[in-house]
Order: C-alpha cells, then structure tokens, then sequence
C-alpha cells in the first residue's frame, strides 16, 4: 500500500470530497441530529448535541493519513455528508452517510465510485469491507452496484436506537471486482479525479 502525506481530495462533476472544516459542524450537527439519518448508523447517539458535533468533528481532523481518511462530501459548496475510509494498514473499510435533503439524488453512488477509485488505484488496497443495516437497502444498493458483495450476515449495535442490535450485511469487495463493476479502464491519474 502506498502512504499519503497530503489530502486527497477527490472530485466529479457534482461534488468535492475534501478534508473536514469546522465550519461543517453546523450541517453535520443538523445532519445527524436526525433520526432518520442517525438510525442507520452504528455510533451516533441521538440526540445528537453540538458537543457530540465537534467531538465527531475533532476525530475526523485528528486523524493519520496512512491509516484513516475522512472526506467532507460537498455540492455546490455545501457539506452535504460525510465519507471514511480506515483501518487502511489492517483491514481497510468504508463508512459514509448523507444528510437527508440530498438523499435520492445520487451523490453516494458517486462517492462510492470517487473513494474506491482513489483507495484501488492511488493507494494500491486489494479489498475492502463495510457493513450496512439490512433495514437500510438503499444503502445495500449502493454497495451492490458498486461491486460489494455480501459475505455473510451478522449483528450490530446501534446506539441511535439505544444499543439495539440489527441484522447486518458484511460486504467485501476487491480491485477486480470493482473495476469489473464500473468498468474502469483508465489508470486513476487519467481519470482527473484527484486535484
């Protein structure tokens, strides 16, 4: 795997996946403050306060390159959700969510296709794992169309439904697979997608 010492910051024609600012806390706190939102993920508490904001915040600005990346997602100039990808040394995995006023317009589907170019081709991963809600299948139909498959089902924990244990689809996926499913045939570089 290669290191980064810079920001990778990752764009399409619709959005910009770039380093956190404080000046997200605002939206974000909004953002996951939300229970639809909130409830589809494993670690956020609900009630979301400003505090848990900037703390949440904090650790996203605080992070390793080498081991862990955490994208603002913006459109149009405005955060709109939030992408990570960690464990990048060990087993290396995503998460993401979008704020609910830009749900149903693509933008993870994208993303995805952003982040995932970036990890197999610029950084030289070989597979990555995540996990979604199996009551979250807007979520699994991203993964899948990606090239994610389900390896296996298992429980998980979400603190936003007060530590209630869900059903989970583990999902993997590898540079091939991924290539197959999007079809790349440029190398990353030619592809302009990071600047």
């Amino acid at each position: 795997m290669k290191t980064q010492n810079t920001f990778p910051v990752l764009r399409s024609d619709r959005l910009v996946l770039r380093e956190m600012r404080e000046t997200d806390l605002e939206l974000l706190t909004e953002y996951l403050g939300d229970y639809d939102v909130a409830k589809m993920l494993c670690s956020p508490p609900h009630p979301f306060s400003l505090e848990d904001g900037q703390q949440y915040l904090l650790q996203a600005l605080s992070g390793d390159l080498n081991d862990e990346i955490h994208w603002a997602i913006e459109h149009e100039g405005q955060f709109c959700g939030y992408f990570k990808a960690n464990y990048l040394n060990s087993y290396p995995g995503i998460g993401y969510w979008l704020g609910k006023p830009h749900w149903g317009k693509g933008f993870m589907s994208e993303a995805i296709r952003l982040v995932l170019t970036y990890l197999f081709q610029h950084r030289g991963l070989q597979t990555l794992q995540t996990g979604a809600f199996c009551c979250n299948p807007a979520s699994l139909r991203v993964l899948q169309k990606a090239g994610f498959t389900i390896k296996k089902l298992r429980t998980n924990t979400c603190n936003a439904r007060g530590d209630e244990e869900l059903e989970e689809a583990f999902l993997m996926i590898s540079s091939e697979q991924f290539s197959a499913a999007i079809d790349v045939d440029l190398p990353f570089e030619d592809k302009g997608l990071l600047q």
